[in-house]
């Protein structure tokens, strides 16, 4: 079981308990029947699934997922039977079955057959509703069973513990194979049927009417074991038995070649399964096998990465890994030196040694081993030679590389003991590394001319043909770290989590990471002979395609890896920091890697792309208030801003690298890359339809043919339909007209009010003059009287006075006028009346004919308001008098029920276009009077002149003004603002 890796959920860790059957549906969820209930899972959630009507104390006992995509589930105290389909379980309709059902299967014409848990076995088969039990009557074994199975041929198998039972497609009537004798069976990838008894595991003959097994058929050694349930053979032909207390039992593929194996692989709860009660086993669509046991749910797939048992101590500070020109690969452990020869495995050269620091190659072939204290060369012609090294004296003089140039000079890179080279054996210190760290050596390599580049700080420094030379480092702003440095196929390559920087000029080119972390430091190389690079990073090993990688450095950007291995594949732990580098390649294009747990390999040649892309499932809609499972086309209620759509992806090899893209059509402008997040939420949506896609990879880029979608639709409201707008518009309208109405009415009233006052204040004065001035006059004018009379008529006194007299007189009477005047218009008198006095009284040279035209009943006018039309008509004829040249005069007055219009209309010479403009004559006031009084009482006036054709004037007057009476009913509120007011 090593080459597998292991996944476990316990009960703590949110797993339902205990798994006693497992199936994958056709979306590709894993189904669990659980004594907590019936789950789904993901690989990340377990999700419970509830009956529409639950059963209370109801587990399932056995699932069946079917080719049309429905779930069936059993019920264990109940019997019943349910289907998962279109996001519900629904209980079926129909009798139960006899007993607790323990397998389910279906037949090639959609039958689902149901195996109970009787003592004396029992067979259900439910096919359009109707259902048929099958017993000992039918030629079942009289002996309690423990499941069924259907071959490639349809015909149906049942295992017993007196026999196997089989039924042919179309017969009614089961028969018996190896009566008496307790039996398991299986069916291999082919669609063979195998059993296992107490002699072994073995392949039935292909017809089962032969009641003998060959004798040289193939057999797994399961005798001694305990089988409990049902033998899985996984798509290797590898057999998986799961016992009773025995944990799990793994025998290789065997053939007729090779009809025996040794012992099985075990699986343990000393090895990491969750119990050694095993309930269930089964094989996904990818290949991971599912064990379901009492303690809860485990994953075994098989890894690309190898752990060699010999490499068993790995060094403090990471592995140190040489890939030899022979194609040999040395591994420097905590006290050992292992050789790896091509396609050979690890044997020790040099033992019982401390924390090899560096390793490297002479062009000799021997091998140069950096301790603490010494150089250790060996070479398999040759003893092993030690050298002292020639930093002891320095302070941190840790070796961080070694490296042999064109002339055969040993260089050392050692921290704070700088740079030396090695010489027909003489030391040479070649650069110094000064007193601070930042400037000391570290990773060191030869380059491709022959000569030794080394990285100093944010300096690489090389020495070729005997020159030193500096190139500047670039690590994308992010602070100066170690670099992997290291020639491969004729480039020298810098690598850091900057990204890839290739050194073949001054310069160099480099491929940036987008985003500079931790998790993208590359330290380890390996570029196979056809150009591709193999890169570790601290989670996974990627691969990298040559055109890629070109590409990469022509953009000058070092995109996601399109192939990439991790956790899923076996890679346990993270590639080891201190290993400068933590990658090589053998000469059997094995790849070696140095993880923080040790080195292990990796056959890049035996890799398995999955072709198999993912299964994804939008699982659920939330809309705050409703929770729609499975949903596929769903309208949501009316003012649904927020929603969270929760989806899976269902790839279980290794579902932590599995890609994820989706987007909402309607919202989101591009896909969206969440990560490891399996929810999408919006928020702000406005009414309409929506369609939300999903699409995913598996870790090795495979991905789904099409997207999964949900189409959602969310209505307007009232408030978000084309009516409100229109309604708010009509109110808006209505409250506008209203205020204007109530404005109109208030500067009516105020008007009124103001001309109540101002005929009040007349009345007072009329008064005040008739009581004081006209009376003292009066009295005055007797007295003089009564003296003119005491006098001769013909004196000149007499007559002075008599025409005195005769003058006060006149005076009397234009008083008696202007008290008249004060009071107001002849109550006797309308408006007509006074318009054609008026027109009777202006002198027209020539005589002008005028006519007075009425429109309306006529109605009588408040005495200001009256009193002002007939002044502005008066002024208006006096106008035409004396300045249009008219030989024509219409005045028409309208009696409309909202409004009084006046108009005044001539065919003279018309107004000059400067008088209009400016509103008056030069020394002229008459027009400027005119609007005033207009004003007065709350009308417009407006004058139309057409130069030739004459001048038309118009007096506008609200009907509440013009027709205002002073002791008006009092109406409703919305009377007053809306409604009309009777005048009549």
């Amino acid at each position: 079981m090593s080459r597998y890796v292991h996944q476990r959920w316990l009960e703590g860790n949110d797993a339902p308990v205990p798994v006693v059957s497992i199936a994958q549906g056709r979306d590709g969820f894993i189904w669990l029947a659980t004594g907590d209930g019936l789950y789904r899972f993901d690989g990340l959630r377990f999700e419970r699934i509830d009956a529409e009507v639950p059963l209370k104390n109801d587990a399932p006992s056995a699932l069946l997922a079917t080719r049309s995509g429905g779930i069936w589930v059993a019920f264990e105290s109940s019997h019943r039977f349910g289907v998962y389909r279109n996001g519900a379980l629904r209980l079926m309709k129909g009798p139960p079955a006899p007993d607790r059902v323990v397998s389910m299967a279906e037949g090639k014409d959609g039958a689902v057959w149901a195996l109970t848990a009787n003592y004396n076995a029992q067979v259900v088969r439910l096919k359009d509703g109707a259902s048929r039990v099958f017993d000992a009557r039918d030629g079942l074994p009289e002996s309690n069973a423990s499941h069924l199975l259907v071959a490639g041929d349809g015909t149906l198998w049942v295992a017993a513990s007196e026999g196997a039972a089989w039924l042919r497609p179309g017969e009614d009537r089961f028969k018996v194979l190896n009566a008496g004798l307790p039996t398991r069976l299986s069916r291999d990838a082919q669609g063979a049927i195998w059993a296992s008894d107490r002699t072994g595991t073995y392949a039935l003959p292909a017809d089962p009417d032969r009641s003998t097994v060959a004798a040289f058929s193939p057999r797994y050694p399961t005798d001694e074991l305990d089988v409990r349930g049902m033998p899985v053979f996984d798509r290797k032909g590898n057999l998986w038995v799961v016992t009773r207390y025995q944990g799990v039992r793994r025998y290789q593929a065997v053939s007729s070649e090779y009809p025996l194996q040794a012992p099985a692989e075990t699986l343990t709860t000393q090895e990491g399964l969750s119990s050694d009660i095993v309930h269930a086993i089964f094989e996904d669509r990818e290949g991971n096998v599912w064990i379901g046991t009492e303690g809860g749910l485990d994953r075994l797939r098989e890894a690309a990465f190898v752990r060699e048992p010999s490499l068993a101590s790995p060094a403090r500070f990471g592995d140190k890994l040489l890939a030899a020109h022979d194609g040999t690969v040395y591994i420097g452990q905590a006290n050992t030196v292992f050789r790896v020869p091509a396609h050979g495995v690890p044997e020790p050269i040099i033992e019982n040694i401390v924390e090899p620091e560096a390793l490297c190659e002479s062009a000799q072939g021997s091998v140069w081993v950096v301790l603490r204290t010494e150089v250790l060369a060996w070479s398999e012609r040759a003893p092993l030679r030690r050298l002292q090294r020639p930093d002891l004296e320095a302070r941190h003089n840790i070796a961080y590389d070694c490296a042999f140039d064109a002339k055969g000079g040993f260089w050392l890179s050692s921290a704070g003991g700088g740079v030396h080279v090695l010489r027909k054996g003489q030391w040479q210190k070649v650069f110094d590394a000064g007193s601070h760290a930042a400037t000391y050596p570290t990773t060191l390599t030869s380059t491709p001319n022959g000569g030794i580049a080394f990285q100093s700080g944010e300096r690489l420094i090389r020495y070729e043909s005997g020159r030193m030379s500096t190139t500047p480092l670039r690590f994308g702003g992010s602070p100066p770290k170690v670099l992997t440095l290291q020639t491969t196929e004729g480039h020298l390559y810098a690598a850091g989590a900057f990204g890839l920087t290739r050194l073949d000029d001054k310069e160099g080119v480099t491929a940036w990471t987008p985003d500079i972390t931790p998790a993208s430091r590359i330290n380890g190389l390996a570029q196979t002979s056809g150009g591709d690079m193999w890169v570790t990073y601290p989670r996974m090993l990627a691969r990298i395609s040559k055109e890629e990688l070109e590409q990469a450095f022509a953009k000058g950007r070092l995109q996601p890896p399109g192939f990439s291995l991790g956790r899923g594949d076996g890679l346990a732990s993270r590639a080891h920091s201190h290993s400068q580098r933590a990658l090589v390649m053998g000469g059997d294009g094995r790849l070696w890697i140095a993880t923080q747990t040790g080195t292990l390999w990796l056959d890049p040649a035996a890799l398995e792309n999955s072709d198999v892309a993912p299964g994804v499932s939008i699982t659920a809609l939330r809309d705050g208030t409703n929770v729609h499972r499975d949903p596929v086309s769903v309208k949501l209620p009316a003012a649904t801003s927020k929603v969270e759509i929760d989806y899976a992806v269902l790839t279980f090899s290794d579902p932590q690298r599995a890609q994820v893209k989706y987007r909402l059509q309607g919202f989101d402008q591009d896909w969206v890359h969440p990560g490891q997040r399996r929810q999408a939420f919006y928020t702000n949506l406005t009414p309409g339809n929506y369609r939300f896609e999903v699409m995913a990879a598996n870790s090795d880029g495979a991905w789904t043919p099409a997207a999964a979608s949900l189409d959602f639709d969310i209505p307007k409201t009232f408030f978000q339909t084309g009516w409100f707008p229109l309604l708010c518009l009509a109110a808006t309208l209505l409250v506008l007209y209203a205020l204007h109405r109530l404005h109109l009415r208030q500067t009516s009233n105020q008007i009124r009010t103001r001309l109540e006052e101002r005929n009040a204040e007349r009345e007072r004065i009329a008064r005040e003059l008739h009581d004081t001035l006209l009376q003292g006059v009066m009295g005055l004018v007797l007295r003089f009287q009564a003296v003119a009379n005491t006098m001769p008529r013909e004196t000149p006194v007499a007559r002075k006075l008599d025409s005195a007299l005769v003058a006060a007189d006149a005076v009397v009477t234009e008083a008696r006028n202007s008290v008249h005047d004060l009071r107001g218009a002849d109550e006797g008198e309308d408006l007509l009346t006074t318009l054609k006095r008026i027109a009777a009284e202006t002198a027209f040279s020539p005589p002008v004919s005028v006519r007075l035209l009425i429109e309306g009943r006529p109605r009588r006018l408040h005495p200001l308001v009256a009193e002002e039309i007939a002044k502005i008509v008066k002024e208006g004829l006096l106008n035409i008098a004396h300045h249009a040249q008219a030989s024509e005069v219409e005045i028409a007055v309208d009696y409309a029920s909202r409004h009084l219009a006046v108009r005044l209309r001539d065919d003279g010479v018309g107004i000059p276009e400067d008088v209009l403009e400016q509103g008056r004559k030069a020394g002229h006031f008459g027009l400027v009077g005119m609007r005033e009084r207009a004003e007065r009482i709350g009308g417009i006036l407006n004058i139309i002149s057409v130069r030739g054709d004459g001048v038309e004037l118009t007096l506008l007057l609200p009907g509440k003004l013009a027709y205002g009476e002073r002791h008006a009913r009092k109406a409703g509120w919305w009377k007053r603002i809306f409604g009309r007011e009777s005048n009549d």
